[in-house]
């Protein structure tokens, strides 16, 4: 009887493992991933419904987009190799994507997907066709743009924190030694800050930080401008392409707002009672390129404007333009 019952059981456990008659395309068309198959010259054979829903366009639109979808923002290898299977130029013996892009909808908006692309083969082991998964991962990059941000920003003034400052510092500096342009930074410190910690304390300190950086933020308006709290009471402005002229001028405007702000500091006798900063701006234009590597040089020139503004009494802005030598 024992052997009666395991024979049935593993006669029942083989005819599910291995059932007759399943609906393939059915099962497709049922899964939350996009699949798209493609013949080798770029023909659609089978768009799935996820895949309308992913892009936007209609199965008949999304055949004659395919080759559109692909965002290459910057050089991306993936990227190429996608386009090329859904263009209908990749062959067989072709490298294929498997990676997270950056993809376009129909809305004109871009969307994240891991994507996946198989080469199929059919019974004789020949290639006919290839296959291509797109899975939406709008979700993990919200996620994870949400943790970058936490780890970037300064959490009393919203700003950027030092970290993501000297981050963007580097990558601004390469730029602007490669196309020999101006860059101008800004440094900003509160005088007698300690005091009016002490005097009225945390609260009120911190309240005075968010308005200055308000000042700060209302001030770097250019989309590449970056604006940071990079110390205690020391703020920090990057300004690319900015001339002598422009950071003098936005140097002297953040004197006269944050003096302006009327903050009450009785211990700051440079400001007459009020919450003042010390300015001191540095803009350095390269004339050749592989002159120097480090930002160094840019943000030491600054930090010495705003010290000698400092030792001056308070309340004032330095600044100072360098041309890197030949």
């Amino acid at each position: 009887m024992a052997s009666d019952k395991n024979n049935d059981t593993q006669t029942s456990g083989t005819s599910l493992l291995r059932p007759s008659g399943i609906d393939f395309e059915t099962l497709l068309k049922l899964s939350n991933d996009a699949i798209v198959l493609l013949a080798l010259d770029g023909t659609p054979a089978f768009i799935s419904p996820a895949a309308e829903q992913m892009f936007g366009w209609t199965t008949d639109q999304l055949a004659s987009h395919l080759s559109d979808l692909v965002f290459v923002g910057t050089p991306d290898g993936d990227a190429e190799l996608l386009h090329q299977v859904l263009s209908g130029s990749a062959t067989p013996l072709s490298p294929l994507p498997h990676a997270d892009l950056q993809l376009r909808s129909a809305s004109g908006r871009l969307i994240w997907a891991e994507v996946n692309a198989h080469l199929l083969n059919d019974a004789t082991g020949q290639p006919y066709a290839f296959a291509v998964y797109f899975r939406s991962i709008a979700k993990r990059k919200e996620l994870e743009s949400l943790l970058e941000s936490a780890t970037q920003t300064d959490p009393v003034t919203g700003l950027y924190n030092r970290r993501a400052f000297e981050d963007n510092l580097k990558r601004e500096w390469a730029i602007a030694l490669r196309e020999k342009s101006h860059t101008s930074l800004i440094k900003v410190s509160i005088d007698r800050f300690d005091a009016l910690s002490e005097h009225f304390g945390q609260e009120v300190a911190d309240d005075c930080l968010t308005k200055v950086a308000t000042t700060l933020k209302e001030t770097a308006r250019r989309p590449a401008d970056i604006a940071a709290r990079t110390a205690s009471s020391e703020f920090s402005l990057l300004l690319p392409r900015t001339h002598e002229i422009g950071a003098e001028t936005i140097s002297a405007y953040i004197q006269v707002a944050i003096h302006d702000l009327a903050i009450p500091n009785p211990a700051n006798t440079a400001g007459s009672g009020v919450v003042t900063a010390s300015v001191g701006a540095a803009c350095t234009v390269a004339r050749q390129t592989g002159l120097s590597e480090s930002a160094e040089f840019i943000l030491a020139a600054a930090e010495n404007c705003v010290f000698q503004a400092r030792q001056e009494g308070g309340n004032r802005v330095k600044t100072v333009m360098n041309i890197l030598p030949d």
